[in-house]
């Protein structure tokens, strides 16, 4: 049985507003930016969250090279010491939050309680932004993710060991493998596709068993959860896109009188927002 809730990411946010209140930080955030050619003359966020969403729309625009640029302006401060460190850390941390909340569901296992899986994520994706390397200024964000991963997983089977003394240390440093893949590791069920089950029932997106959701019908799911979550989507419409991508949905749309232009207009405009989703998402990975 999974227990817990969310706390851990509801103190976060609660304690990211209190960060953003002073003046200053952003000012700090914006000079670092400024001076690694992330931010322009004339481009001046009010705040760290218009800090943040101005990365993540540059990054959509330009790719992952404009991604590197950003975070390592960030992290290179970061790796110092005093209040200016701590903001910097703090401001990637708070960047890739989304994607600790969905490490956090993929490291769940039976019996482990969500906030102390989402405690261990998160104090690790702490200690790897705090340690991040300057040399290492290609596929940041892939990184961080990665190696947070590596970390978290590691104290998590270290705390399940009987003898406390873990798994031994992962050494490969590849971030081209899948994290679900990494994820899914281990001698114990995983419960994320129950999960996943659960909460698209519970917003009736779609009604299928756990063990329907693998592969690419499960990381769609995943995707529209994502967008509900973040606000990309609405539920009607995120309801409407896994209708219409589903499988038997053309058929369904031809037999309601849909017409095939229009089926794939509709299937055309649900695979430009999922896009959207996914490159949000992707920043915070």
């Amino acid at each position: 049985m999974i227990t817990g809730t969310e706390r851990i990411f509801d103190s976060l946010d609660a304690e990211w507003a209190l960060v953003c209140a002073e003046p200053e930080h952003t000012a700090w955030v914006c000079e670092w930016l400024f001076a690694a050619g992330a931010l322009q003359a004339g481009q001046v966020p009010a705040s760290l969250d218009e800090v943040l969403e101005l990365m993540r729309r540059q990054t959509r625009a330009q790719g992952k090279q404009f991604s590197d640029r950003w975070l390592m302006a960030l992290l290179r401060v970061a790796a110092g010491q005093g209040a200016q460190a701590q903001l910097a850390a703090r401001v990637v941390v708070q960047s890739m939050l989304p994607m600790a909340v969905v490490m956090t569901r993929r490291l769940l296992r039976s019996g482990r309680d969500f906030d102390e899986v989402g405690q261990t994520v998160v104090a690790c994706l702490y200690q790897v932004v705090r340690t991040y390397p300057a040399s290492r200024v290609r596929k940041v964000a892939a990184n961080v993710q990665m190696e947070t991963l590596h970390l978290a997983s590691r104290e998590l089977e270290a705390e399940a060991e009987p003898d406390g003394l873990g798994l031994p240390e992962v050494v490969s440093t590849s971030t081209s493998a899948s994290p679900s893949a990494s994820m899914s590791a281990g001698p114990e069920e995983s419960v994320w596709p129950r999960l996943l089950a659960a909460k698209a029932a519970e917003c009736r997106l779609v009604d299928v068993a756990a063990e329907d959701l693998e592969g690419a019908r499960g990381e769609l799911v995943e995707l529209l959860l994502q967008g509900l979550a973040t606000g990309a989507v609405t539920e009607d419409r995120a309801r409407a896109i896994a209708q219409d991508i589903r499988q038997g949905g053309r058929e369904e749309s031809q037999q309601a009188g849909v017409s095939a232009m229009a089926w794939r207009q509709r299937r055309s405009r649900a695979v430009r927002e999922l896009r959207a989703v996914a490159s949000d998402w992707a920043v915070a990975a």
